[in-house]
């Protein structure tokens, strides 16, 4: 759990480094002040010295510490807001306003916005004073962090819970992968006769999206049509959550007429489409919708150029996707190692297998072992069995209990007659004791 920081925080408080942040001089400004300490993502040591005006001039209040408390939790500089936290804390006890919701909940808040959640945890179970809200960022912050264990257990024991309690333990079974628990958590929350705002209904297309629960998601989308869920219209994060679900469940027909209907989309909605129809087999509508998009004035980002070469591997454009990687520093952007995959599998998939190897070879990074096995995939579609026995060796090496990285090397030995290599990479699978998995599919 790591030391816990009260102890030394009076001690602290005298040391010379963090006294500045208490030398200010006096002020008799308090309202003020007080709305100087409401700024959000100020330094933390600049907010220390606004308190301390403040404390100078008249006496703290639950509303001072809940201000202070929200300003350390923005600040830009996590890590100095992770020594002054406990300061703060110590103060907050010091006065006695930890009897007050609104304080507790700020700190609490504050030590989940640190990832210091045994320390959030010793607050909420010190006897503090507690609400609904002190049990919704608990929840949240455990999902958060990945801790869906404590998370179901905080919700578990909930006195009472609102709509935000439910959006933050869907949300945290999202986060962890749990999607099927999060649609049954959902239907629980619609039996209890909570509605859903925008928020839920997000990470509720998320899970669908990633079981292909297609019927469930349109029922969502019919809800929002119907229901006239409040802050729909202002907030594109819903229909880029439709978007997605349809593409992922392969309606793509669905997906362009969400898409169509919005009137302001951003670029994080106009990756989702391009991407989705790449992916679906729509490579030429990905990049004509890739050229609109620049009509449209808006600037790519990484996740742009990743869904524009993932439409020409679709569709077999090599040259244009040779152009599209290297017009990505034009844009200020940096290749990462999925474009340099992307363009790797582009030219595999084309049949320039000795190029694609170069690329991933010669990348500024160290290429996954996945975009290995693309390059391999690549090599057996095309026979090429020079580049397949350098590529197919270097994953038996990178994941040598994989079986799968054995098959595909022993069948492109087989289709070449190469008998002997064959037995050889049978038996070295056998000696590592490596088995292929069976392959699985997935329908609602």
């Amino acid at each position: 759990m790591g030391r816990w920081p009260l102890a030394s925080a009076t001690r602290r408080l005298r040391r010379p480094h963090l006294a500045t942040f208490f030398s200010t001089a006096p002020s008799s400004l308090g309202c003020p002040l007080h709305a100087e300490l409401a700024r959000r993502g100020v330094p933390a040591a600049a907010s220390f010295a606004l308190y301390s005006r403040i404390r100078e001039a008249t006496t703290p209040t639950p509303f001072t510490f809940s201000l202070l408390l929200s300003a350390l939790a923005s600040s830009p500089s996590p890590s100095c807001t992770g020594l002054t936290a406990p300061v703060a804390h110590a103060q907050a006890l010091k006065c006695g306003v930890l009897a007050h919701p609104v304080v507790t909940n700020s700190l609490l808040k504050l030590y989940c916005a640190l990832g210091l959640l045994p320390y959030a945890r010793r607050v909420f179970d010190s006897g503090a004073a507690l609400d609904v809200a002190s049990w919704n960022t608990m929840v949240s912050g455990y999902g958060k962090s990945g801790d869906l264990p404590a998370a179901r257990e905080v919700f578990a024991r909930m006195p009472e819970r609102n709509l935000v309690s439910w959006s933050a333990m869907i949300d945290a079974l999202v986060r962890a992968e749990e999607f099927g628990e999060a649609l049954w958590v959902f239907d629980r929350m619609m039996f209890e006769s909570f509605k859903p705002d925008v928020v839920v209904l997000v990470s509720v297309l998320k899970a669908c999206a990633h079981l292909g629960a297609v019927e469930r998601g349109r029922w969502i989308h019919r809800y929002l049509e119907t229901k006239g869920v409040a802050g729909r219209q202002r907030n594109v994060k819903v229909e880029t959550a439709l978007v997605d679900m349809y593409c992922k469940c392969g309606c793509m027909e669905e997906a362009c007429c969400v898409f169509d209907s919005v009137h302001c989309p951003d670029l994080v909605l106009w990756n989702s489409m391009i991407g989705g129809l790449a992916v679906n087999g729509h490579g030429e509508r990905a990049l004509e919708l890739f050229r609109v998009m620049f009509e449209k004035g808006f600037m790519p980002n990484q996740s742009t150029f990743v869904a524009a070469l993932c439409a020409c591997t679709h569709t077999g454009r090599v040259d244009e996707g040779r152009s599209i990687f290297q017009s990505m520093r034009h844009h200020g952007i940096e290749p990462h190692r999925e474009h340099y995959g992307c363009l790797a599998d582009l030219l595999g998939r084309a049949g320039h297998v000795e190029e694609a190897e170069t690329v991933l070879l010669d990348m500024p990074m160290e290429p996954h072992a996945s975009q290995w096995g693309a390059l391999m995939s690549s090599c057996r579609m095309h026979n090429d069995i020079s580049v397949g026995e350098r590529v197919g060796k270097r994953l038996i090496e990178l994941e040598p209990h994989h079986g799968g990285r054995y098959a595909v090397l022993f069948n492109l030995y087989v289709v070449n007659g190469r008998w002997e290599d064959a037995k050889a990479i049978r038996q070295m699978m056998v000696e590592k004791g490596a088995k292929k998995d069976a392959g699985l599919s997935f329908i609602e």
